[in-house]
């Protein structure tokens, strides 16, 4: 049934919470296709056998047998079973199997949802994320989630848009908000789907199992612009994520692309890798994007307030 569901439309799972939702779509549409072939002919029996034509005069007592609520009943408890057997315990692993937020063996990203972007907010190489305050939030400056860069937390905080990266073969856990009206992020191959709630944050999570890319969508009508809010979500072999996300913190700290540049040139390299298939040529160029940034920092450190690039 999946390989005909794949054919007309359901995208592969490549998550392993996606095994269960697929289970409970699975039978589900067994259980339509069953009704569907029992109750179409059925219809076209009842539309022929009580034509007008042959019953000029209606029957006001009708039938008389049980049958039919015997099949209703039938119907309801396999209904209840797929409920029961396969819905809950889906429902009961998404919401309550969630990495803690000190469990260093999961990938902890915030998003945060706005009119017409993703904002990914990952926390640098200290592992902690930095403070946020709205009275900083400036679009100008791209600071879209208000960001405390003065904090010490926060120099090494990475800031994204419309990208998510994360690990293979490991948990990763999304922390969801909106910053306006309500969103939804939807990653069809990991079978996520999570509306962003203004002043709620909502944990989610899932373990990719293949590396690859797919789009990042909002299933929710937010805007005159709704159709222009998507992004890429990018997952990378476990060295290739470390090493990118190492470059990246490093980047954030250097906040100076004439030194950068060259780091930056490596880690876009890295994402046309992940796009062409060729996850281990996007770990060697993340693993040199991570040397570059720390050579170019070292430069800029040594550089005595010296700026080059200042005319």
């Amino acid at each position: 049934m999946l390989e005909l569901l794949h054919k007309l439309g359901l995208p592969e799972n490549f998550s392993v919470q996606g095994v269960g939702i697929d289970a409970t779509i699975e039978w589900i549409h067994i259980l339509m296709f069953v009704l569907f072939f029992i109750w179409a002919p059925f219809f076209i029996y009842t539309l022929i056998r009580f034509r007008r034509s042959r019953n000029p005069k209606a029957d006001y007592k009708g039938v008389k047998s049980h049958i039919s609520s015997y099949l209703e009943g039938g119907v309801a408890i396999i209904e209840a079973a797929i409920l029961i057997g396969f819905a809950f315990p889906v429902w009961e692993e998404r919401v309550n199997d969630i990495p803690a937020p000190d469990d260093k063996d999961a990938a902890h990203i915030q998003v945060v949802a706005q009119q017409f972007q993703w904002n990914i907010h990952y926390a640098g190489n200290d592992n902690i994320f930095g403070p946020s305050r709205i009275d900083l939030i400036n679009d100008e400056s791209q600071n879209f989630i208000g960001l405390d860069r003065s904090d010490a937390t926060a120099l090494d905080d990475i800031m994204l848009f419309n990208e998510i990266h994360l690990p293979v073969n490991r948990d990763a856990v999304i922390y969801l908000s909106s910053r306006d009206v309500i969103h939804s992020l939807f990653l069809p191959i990991f079978r996520v789907k999570q509306d962003a709630v203004p002043g709620m944050r909502i944990p989610i999570s899932f373990k990719p199992t293949q590396t690859g890319y797919s789009e990042i969508a909002c299933a929710q009508l937010c805007g005159n612009s709704h159709y222009s809010m998507k992004g890429y979500l990018y997952v990378h072999t476990p060295n290739g994520y470390e090493s990118f996300i190492k470059a990246s913190s490093k980047l954030a700290v250097l906040d100076d692309y004439d030194y950068g540049f060259e780091a930056e040139k490596k880690l876009k390299a890295a994402k046309e890798a992940i796009k062409s298939g060729y996850s281990i040529s996007a770990e060697k160029l993340a693993t040199e994007a991570y040397e570059l940034a720390v050579i170019a920092l070292e430069d800029k450190e040594s550089s005595d307030g010296d700026e080059w690039d200042d005319w």
